[in-house]
């Protein structure tokens, strides 16, 4: 178990070294810790250097004094960490939220990235009423009043079935989720819209989405898609909002064709 002391914060995170000196950096989504990657690494091997981390409020991060949601302190967080590890040569994974962070730390470091791979996600995302009335919910009754929604449209109906137990274990990771933490991502999801920074990357990217998923569902994610230049699209069958949990074999190896690509 390791932390890092950042700003207000401490957080959590797991590096492994490679043998080349690209790393790959996976982001979360909202209402999940870095466990979520678990099966994808097993079948990654370690050919490069991989980082996960809980974005502050999530997992074993702590939230630190702030006043609003904001993805730009995410990026902040995440550029320290980066720094403290000496990380220079970075490909991106982010899914849902994390594509959000992806692309505010592609407009402000360029310089260290070497691609993004953008899992289920936009360039904006939902409503500034959706949004708003998903935090009201928890704010009054907490995060089971929200919970058995955004599982559905975590995994393809057939997750639960095939894989009971494990579904279990990720509803309790939703159930169990900082309130704080999780609205905090909320506000910074309402308020980010970064079209305009997806028109303008100049560096490899690829796009991949779950058939079944219901938060960034396929059209929208094939649209951000639209955005990038020369960004491929890959639909991931039988996959909800978390392809990296009910089928980890696929997402890895969309990872592994992208990084032979660059």
């Amino acid at each position: 178990m390791k932390g890092f002391g950042v700003q207000d914060v401490t957080l959590h995170y797991a590096f492994q070294q490679g043998e080349q000196d690209l790393t790959l950096v996976f982001i979360n989504s909202l209402g999940t810790d870095f466990r979520i990657w678990d099966q994808v690494m097993e079948s990654l091997g370690n050919a490069h250097s991989t980082l996960r981390f809980d974005k502050r409020g999530h997992g074993l991060s702590s939230l630190g004094k702030v006043n609003k949601g904001s993805i730009s302190l995410y990026v902040d967080d995440l550029a320290a960490l980066c720094a403290k590890l000496g990380l220079e040569k970075i490909v991106l994974v982010g899914l849902s939220i994390g594509g959000l962070i992806s692309l505010d730390f592609a407009a402000r470091y360029p310089e260290k990235l070497a691609g993004i791979i953008f899992m289920d996600t936009a360039a904006k995302i939902g409503t500034k009423e959706g949004w708003t009335q998903r935090i009201e919910a928890i704010e009054s009754q907490g995060m089971k009043a929200v919970a058995p929604t955004i599982l559905t449209n975590w995994f393809a109906p057939s997750y639960q079935t095939r894989q009971p137990e494990a579904f279990a274990l990720y509803e309790n990771m939703l159930q169990r989720a900082d309130a704080m933490g999780y609205t905090f991502a909320c506000e910074a999801i309402r308020d980010a819209d970064y079209t305009a920074i997806a028109k303008e990357l100049k560096l490899p990217v690829c796009c991949a989405v779950g058939s079944e998923d219901r938060s960034t569902p396929v059209a929208l994610v094939a649209s951000f898609a639209a955005l990038m230049q020369e960004c491929q699209l890959t639909i991931i069958p039988g996959s909800g909002h978390l392809p990296c949990v009910d089928n980890p074999t696929h997402t890895s190896t969309i990872i592994q064709n992208f990084l032979s690509k660059i």
